[in-house]
């Protein structure tokens, strides 16, 4: 039997996923279709807590774990991270923006369960102090 931890009221398995590498960081993330194959894989392993943030390829991640994990959520614990996101400048340039105020968060939460097609985020909290 797996390990399993507290968080809050969610009991849920020591081992979860961390999504940032299928969109971000670590070179050149893996084609949506692969990170779809390496979810799906997490899922029939047993993983039920998936962890993921806005600025992770600037919303693409939450977007890819919102599609495929969709049809499951009642099955998994969905974390997101906000107060650090991708903000297009002036110039039209996206740039990682630190800002852990509450009005960016409330922003950050609204984009994420937008993205993660869900209206509950299981655990949220902040990416970086600013």
């Amino acid at each position: 039997m797996q390990r399993q931890r507290q968080i809050g009221p969610f009991t849920v398995p020591a081992i979860g996923l961390g999504c940032m590498n299928l969109s971000h960081a670590y070179g050149t993330p893996p084609p949506p279709e692969q990170g779809e194959r390496v979810l799906l894989a997490a899922l029939d392993a047993g993983v039920t807590l998936f962890d993921t943030a806005a600025l992770y390829g600037f919303g693409a991640n939450e977007e890819l774990v919102g599609r495929v994990l969709q049809p499951h959520r009642q099955q998994i614990t969905l974390c997101s991270k906000g107060g650090m996101a991708g903000v297009k400048g002036e110039d039209g340039v996206t740039r990682r923006v630190i800002d852990g105020r509450p009005a960016a968060l409330r922003r950050n939460c609204e984009d994420s369960l937008r993205r993660l097609r869900t209206d509950v985020i299981d655990l949220y909290y902040l990416h970086r102090w600013d």
